[in-house]
């Protein structure tokens, strides 16, 4: 049973950490200040799939199923407390405290190969530019040359190379949600790569800069 309402947000498809079908889920109530919320940018709130319930510690019970929409409050959402887990599927990383207490739950790594073949596609270009930010330390970025389509959404990564990713792949935790137009974070001369992401939660377009941060 489902308690989400459909969002174009930048949320992960219901059970896409889950190695296999088998799996016991029950339901609990997802706190609206929740550690991993995200604020879309309509202002609704959600905790997305993957998210570690209650809290990514030593008081683990289960892995969030589906996105929960919590922008009125608590919900009632579905957790996985039995099963096997990509970790490297989960939208932030699991920690050593929570692997522990989730004793119902079996954690492995993707294998190699774990997406099909979705026909012909080509990864669009974004370019992207990088000047200062407002605050010291953080770089205002612009993007050109690529229209999103509808339901897309921005995620970036920060590197000592430009972060690479490609058509049709799925963003790990290690890529942050981006609003479009918000200052970044990130020390000059580091790389820096945005994607656009569709609302299944693939890459679609995808660009580079040489980070220019604000000096102190």
């Amino acid at each position: 049973m489902s308690f989400t309402k459909t969002i174009n947000s930048r949320g992960f498809s219901a059970g896409h950490f889950l190695a296999d079908a088998n799996c016991l889920r029950e339901t609990r109530t997802i706190p609206a200040n929740h550690a991993q919320v995200i604020t879309l940018e309509d202002g609704s709130k959600i905790v997305p799939a993957g998210a570690v319930f209650p809290s990514n510690d030593a008081n683990a019970e289960g892995i969030l199923y589906e996105d929960v929409e919590v922008t009125s409050g608590a919900m009632p959402g579905s957790v996985v407390v039995e099963g096997t887990i990509y970790g490297d599927r989960l939208p932030a990383q699991l920690q050593s405290a929570a692997a522990s207490a989730l004793t119902g739950i079996t954690v492995k790594s993707s294998p190699a190969v774990t997406r099909p073949d979705f026909g012909p596609g080509e990864l669009e270009e974004i370019t992207v530019e990088s000047a200062a930010g407002t605050n010291v330390g953080d770089t205002a970025l612009t993007l050109s040359e690529y229209t999103p389509g509808t339901g897309e959404s921005y995620v970036y990564k920060v590197g000592t190379d430009a972060p690479a990713i490609g058509y049709n792949g799925v963003p790990d935790y290690t890529w942050t949600p981006w609003d479009g137009e918000s200052d970044i974070t990130a020390a000059t001369g580091k790389k820096i790569t945005v994607a656009s992401v569709g609302a299944d939660g693939r890459v679609k377009a995808a660009g580079s800069a040489t980070v220019t941060a604000k000096a102190g």
